[in-house]
């Protein structure tokens, strides 16, 4: 039986640039994982957490991420 489709949120941050997406949990956190190997000594900021909101843009491209 297929389990059930996990929603989590994900906020990216670096400097200005403050990005909110709703994204299925393995899709954000292999998001998080890329950004942060692919900016090892940056500013930019990824988390991921469970207060997803309704209002919140799904992730773009997140067949990419599949």
């Amino acid at each position: 039986m297929d389990q059930p489709l996990r929603i989590r949120h994900i906020h990216i941050e670096s400097g200005t640039l403050n990005l909110h997406y709703r994204a299925p949990a393995e899709q954000a956190q292999d998001v998080a994982d890329a950004l942060a190997a692919s900016h090892p000594e940056s500013e930019l900021s990824v988390t991921i957490d469970d207060e997803v909101q309704e209002d919140l843009p799904p992730l773009p491209c997140t067949q990419l991420w599949e």
